[in-house]
């Protein structure tokens, strides 16, 4: 029987990581170093510097982006820093921010420069959210937030039909704008097909495992990895289905999926342990019954067990906000 998910070992993909790994020639040179100026700190990530600047020659803010100064020089994160990059300008998608240049300076210190994204994240709304704010409970409402799981699973197909897998989808890269726009940001753990080929699998760790950190792993934010991102496993697109699931799940209950006091505890939980209930973790939330049964079937511990395509998720969460117009009290 034919595979119901994208294949990330066999076949050809749009995205080749010949396309995404070569090295940026003379010519990609900043030569005129008043072209971006008046720089403002927006984030620093935990390799990046993430800043807004306005481009001279066009007149507008962009948002600039480079490695921090201990990683600046490092070859094998210049390397993941230029496939970030080229990865997110080849994904043009509408859930995408465009990418407008990418180059290096006259250290050689790579940069990027992008859509400076205007709007909050769904970490912050999802926190008033939890903190009982009324703004954020006057503005966000379940049918709008389940429509911004519907734009990021958007993205996300269509970036699994590219060979790309996001493996960092989370609250904190998604930003909600002002006039509906959704974006999913920060591709700097993409996986590629051909990523696939350089890595062993490892077993999961058993219950009684303590050693959790000495085994082979991918990188992510934890509470939203799979248990084979965990458990440094092969990736498909069924790992970003897991996290948009974990996502879905704090839409639903406000609280995160993964549980245990410590960080071993929590990821062993995660591989080992039956995803919890949301009705039964948020029992005064009033939680619809098919969007807790949808969610279930996102975040199994075994892929297999998932709904296998992100499409299947998007038209799922599109029936239910479908229904909740149609009986909607008038």
């Amino acid at each position: 029987m034919p595979s119901r998910y994208p294949s990330f070992t066999n076949g050809q993909t749009s995205i080749q990581r010949s396309d995404t790994d070569g090295t940026l020639s003379s010519d990609a040179q900043l030569k005129n170093n008043t072209r971006y100026m008046y720089f403002k700190k927006v984030a620093l990530g935990g390799k990046c510097l993430i800043q807004s600047c306005k481009d001279m020659h066009l007149g507008r803010v962009v948002c600039h982006k480079t490695l921090r100064r201990e990683f600046a020089d490092d070859p094998e994160e210049q390397k993941l820093f230029l496939r970030e990059a080229r990865v997110t300008a080849m994904l043009q998608h509408p859930n995408t921010a465009p990418v407008y240049e990418v180059g290096f300076d006259a250290k050689r210190r790579y940069y990027f420069t992008m859509k400076l994204v205007a709007g909050v994240t769904l970490r912050e709304v999802l926190d008033g959210l939890r903190r009982g704010d009324p703004a954020t409970e006057a503005s966000w409402d379940l049918e709008r937030l389940i429509d911004v799981v519907i734009q990021v699973g958007q993205v996300l197909s269509y970036a699994h039909s590219q060979g790309a897998v996001h493996c960092d989808v989370k609250p904190e890269n998604i930003v909600a704008g002002s006039f509906g726009e959704v974006l999913l940001l920060d591709w700097g753990l993409v996986t590629l097909q051909e990523s696939d080929d350089d890595s062993d699998s490892a077993p999961l760790p058993d219950e009684d495992d303590k050693s959790l950190h000495s085994k082979p792993s991918h990188q992510g934010t934890p509470q939203y990895m799979s248990p084979e991102q965990i458990g440094g496993d092969e990736l498909d697109c069924r790992t970003d289905i897991y996290s948009l699931g974990a996502i879905l799940f704090e839409v639903l209950t406000l609280q995160h999926l993964a549980w245990g006091d410590t960080l071993d505890a929590m990821l062993r939980n995660k591989v080992n342990a039956a995803p919890p209930t949301p009705s039964v973790v948020a029992p005064d939330r009033n939680i619809p019954a098919n969007l807790e049964s949808l969610c279930l079937r996102c975040v199994q511990r075994e892929p297999e067990h998932r709904i296998q395509t992100m499409l299947e998720l998007i038209h799922e969460l599109l029936y239910w906000l479908r229904l909740e117009a149609r009986y909607r009290p008038v």
